[in-house]
């Protein structure tokens, strides 16, 4: 049995791989195989699979009709979850114009919304998609994991009902915001919150990267911990209670009663806590050894492991695309596995529990592969960090913050007191945080990560079993990157990122790395830029060049500047050659950073972008062609810095926003010099620049466009597209194809390739 659900995991996980959803029919030739006990596993397969397909097909049912997409329509239905900063998740009913709705991502600035609102929109609506890049967060497949299916603004609305009385996610919000002004004098007041119903959003961004780089977020999140503490005391209350009842004791015993009651209790704080995915996997669990009371019947716990899979995998089988369910279920495993009896001599203290340092121990050292694999980076002060808060968090804070939650209405001293005590905790933890060698940033392969784990399975074999040492060997790649690409003097890889509406290019030669733009927020340098050149081992940046202030194009220079060392900074001068440095880095929102962080900054590193500038890089030339020195334009976009990048045999232009003017002028100036391989279309593909005589003065062999999906300036334009291809250019947009790579040699230009297509899976559009 225990077997069979595995292989049934395996069967829905394959189908999470897919590209396209094959037909489910063909399972009935498949499934009267399960009466052989020889192939029951590939029978358990087969059924993940199908069951994993059937439930695909369902929420894939709900997806926006395409002919209702940018059009005002008018929707009825139910606020879900917390609003977050006048964003809300909203649950349609089916109208005429969508008959089998899903959820939709709203964003409204009206201050009052509640869970549980019924309410009348209008509304504007598209698909709900999101950037697509190498090594970054999966948004869309945290999307269609949450069956959020469109995205969209209000644009009228109408209040129809209150929530009603009973509604849970009404009184979870009313909970939080109670908390939340009673330790309103408190920094970790987000944190309690946290704790005390899941809902992380108001912990602040500061303190939720403390706890990332200290490798204590899980601390935070409500799990079985926090389940098994309400079941337990309710059963040590309820059972002492009971026996007191007369003789009831002789009609019920009270184990069971003290059980029903805590399958009662731990229920009710599981929806409290918003019934996520470790807080089911907690329950479950719990539930299935307080049944084992209840009937005097003994459960194995690896049965208890494999019976919570099952039901978390027929509840929701696209769990597993979170991370939280590899953590949840991986920790569990990871503990069963290596702290499970298995030799004489074990002292009472070890059976019941261990110590913390050893429990730590375990957990740091089995979810190290996978914690580098899904992140990016390991916490080297994360054992540190946890033996420090672990045993704060675990036997002051959460305990207290479930008293206060019931004994609120009475009472807030237990709220104050987990308040304070995680304030204290801060303190030595923002310490270890703020260590420039804290962090080791790798990303391993898939294979790795695997080959890893069987490491990992060796060495927490027990004790006095014959060379266990032999683990190590097997973590060995772990240390190697299998991503960095060693390039050959006059080579070059060029990314164009997508970054939405925005630009960002990667350019990297055999020993430098330049980067061109930095997309249109400092979400967008942290979770695309950040993350890309982690990922193959940059932790430095010889020169960023951003071509001019808009914000499409400087967004996420702070979340750049924050974590990666950089040499030079190249950006333009704005409207007035005039305006100076300081009112540059002003007007890029970067002073404070370089002031207070960075230190190493001066105006020496820092430059205008002008004409003649030029570089060389292994081989590969780099020239400024505009502005001139003494340009001035009302227009930021015109300012826009205009690079040349030549190898051997190729080249690539990017010319920023620069519009039909400024294209004449380099026409001009530059004439057949002008001539590039590989052109970014200037602004986005916009109307205003790619004039015919540009694009016969550059004659490019491939164009790229850099665009959001459905944005609102329509970049690029559809006739612009068709000029560009007249000329027999080939095209790629960021909108369609994620990001975008070229590799430049001296054989030639190899790719593009496109991220999206990939790693093409079945619910991207």
């Amino acid at each position: 049995m225990r077997l069979g659900i595995f292989a049934f995991l395996l069967g829905i996980l394959y189908c999470q791989t897919l590209p396209e959803l094959p037909n489910i029919y063909w399972l009935v030739l498949v499934l009267p195989i399960g009466i052989f006990p020889r192939y029951r596993l590939i029978f358990w397969f087969a059924l993940g699979l199908g069951y994993a397909i059937w439930r695909a097909d369902i929420i894939l049912a709900q997806k926006i009709p395409a002919e209702i997409i940018g059009k005002n329509i008018k929707i009825i239905g139910t606020i879900i979850n917390f609003p977050n900063q006048h964003r809300f998740q909203f649950s349609p009913e089916p109208s005429q114009e969508w008959l089998n709705p899903g959820i939709i991502y709203l964003k409204y600035l009206e201050p009052s919304l509640l869970p549980g609102q019924k309410w009348q929109f209008t509304v504007r609506l598209k698909s709900a998609r999101a950037t697509f890049n190498p090594d970054s967060f999966a948004s869309e497949t945290w999307l269609f994991q949450h069956r959020i299916m469109a995205s969209g603004s209000v644009i009228s609305a109408k209040l129809l009902q209150q929530p009603a009385l009973i509604n849970i996610n009404n009184l979870r919000y009313s909970l939080a915001q109670t908390i939340k002004e009673e330790l309103d004098e408190y920094q970790s007041v987000g944190i309690i919150i946290a704790l005390a119903l899941g809902d992380k959003s108001l912990i602040p961004s500061k303190q939720k990267e403390i706890l990332q780089h200290t490798g204590i977020v899980h601390l935070i999140a409500i799990s079985g911990l926090h389940i098994g503490f309400i079941a337990w005391l309710v059963f040590i209350i309820s059972r002492t209670w009971w026996k007191y009842m007369g003789n009831m004791p002789l009609l019920f015993p009270a184990p069971r009663f003290a059980a029903l009651a805590s399958m009662f209790f731990a229920t009710c704080y599981a929806l409290l806590a918003g019934f996520s995915l470790p807080t089911q996997r907690a329950l479950i669990m719990v539930m299935v050894a307080l049944f084992g009371i209840t009937f005097n019947y003994k459960i194995a716990t690896s049965k208890i492991f494999a019976i919570a899979l099952l039901l978390i995998l027929l509840l929701d089988p696209l769990t597993v695309l979170a991370v939280e369910f590899w953590l949840s279920f991986g920790t569990v495993a990871i503990i069963f596995y290596s702290l499970s009896s298995r030799q004489a001599g074990i002292t009472v203290l070890e059976k019941y529990g261990l110590s913390i340092i050893k429990i730590q121990i375990v957990i740091t050292l089995g979810l190290f592969p996978i914690l580098l694999f899904i992140f990016g980076y390991i916490p080297l002060l994360s054992f540190a960090a946890n033996l420090i808060a672990i045993p704060w968090v675990s036997f002051v804070v959460v305990p207290c913050t479930l008293l206060g939650i019931i004994l609120l209405p009475l009472t807030d001293i237990f709220l104050h007191i987990a308040a304070i005590t995680f304030d204290a905790i801060l303190v030595p933890i923002s310490w270890l945080a703020d260590l420039d060698w804290n962090l080791w940033y790798h990303q391993p392969s898939l294979l790795t990560m695997l080959v890893a784990m069987l490491g990992i399975f060796i060495l927490l074999l027990p004790s006095g079993f014959p060379a266990r040492w032999l683990g190590f060997i097997w973590l060995l790649p772990l240390f190697f990157n299998p991503q960095s690409t060693s390039l050959k003097p006059g080579e070059l890889w060029f990314t164009l990122l997508d970054v939405g509406q925005g630009l960002a290019a990667v350019i990297r030669t055999q020993n430098h790395v330049l980067l061109y733009d930095t997309g249109p927020s400092p979400y967008i340098g942290k979770t695309v830029i950040v993350p890309f050149l982690r990922a193959r081992d940059i932790q430095h940046i010889d020169k960023i060049m951003i071509s001019h202030v808009d914000k499409d194009h400087s967004g996420g220079i702070k979340s750049v500047l924050s974590v990666l060392s950089v040499d030079e900074l190249i950006i333009n001068h704005g409207k007035n050659y005039n305006d100076g440095i300081e009112q540059i880095l002003k007007m890029l929102s970067i002073d404070k950073i370089l002031t207070n962080t960075i230190h190493k900054y001066s105006k020496n590193n820092i430059y205008f972008c002008q004409a003649n500038q030029n570089w060389s890089w292994d081989g590969v030339s780099f020239q400024v062609l505009h502005p001139a020195a003494n340009f001035k334009s009302k227009n930021t976009n015109d300012t826009s810095c205009v690079l040349k990048i030549t190898t051997n045999n190729n080249t690539i232009l990017l010319p920023g926003d620069i519009s039909k003017d400024i294209e004449l002028q380099l026409i001009a100036n530059y004439k057949s010099n002008l001539a590039a391989d590989i052109l970014v279309a200037p602004h986005h593909g916009s109307e205003n620049s790619s004039s015919i005589s540009f694009i016969n003065a550059v004659r490019p062999k491939i164009t790229l466009f850099s665009t959001g999906y459905n944005n609102s300036f329509k970049h690029p334009r559809a006739k612009i597209v068709q000029r560009y291809k007249n000329y027999q250019a080939l095209t790629w947009n960021t909108a369609e194809s994620g990001a975008i790579n070229l590799y430049l040699t001296a054989n030639g230009i190899f790719g593009p390739s496109e991220a999206r297509k990939e790693k093409q899976r079945y619910w991207y559009d």
